[in-house]
């Protein structure tokens, strides 16, 4: 989802709301922010927000990272892959 509009009208009080209602269900929730500086890093809050994805997965259990590489590969042997 991408969520724009002025400054000060309440998007990151909306996106917090949505961050308490995915975890409480256990779902992922990565979020990124399209700020004006830097401009010389392209895709900046793309990659912040997988970044953090990264990093929630890397907190689960073992058996947990396991489906992941079991996804990951498949995906890849499929030739899907993700280019920025």
């Amino acid at each position: 989802m991408l969520i724009s509009g002025y400054s000060g009208i309440g998007k990151s009080a909306l996106v917090a709301e949505l961050h308490k209602a995915i975890i409480a269900k256990r779902g992922y929730f990565i979020s990124g922010k399209f700020d004006q500086l830097p401009t010389h890093i392209p895709y900046s809050a793309l990659i912040n927000a997988f970044r953090e994805l990264i990093e929630q997965i890397l907190t689960e259990s073992e058996e947990q990272l396991q489906e992941w590489r079991e996804k990951i590969f498949s995906a890849l042997g499929n030739g899907k892959l993700l280019l920025m």
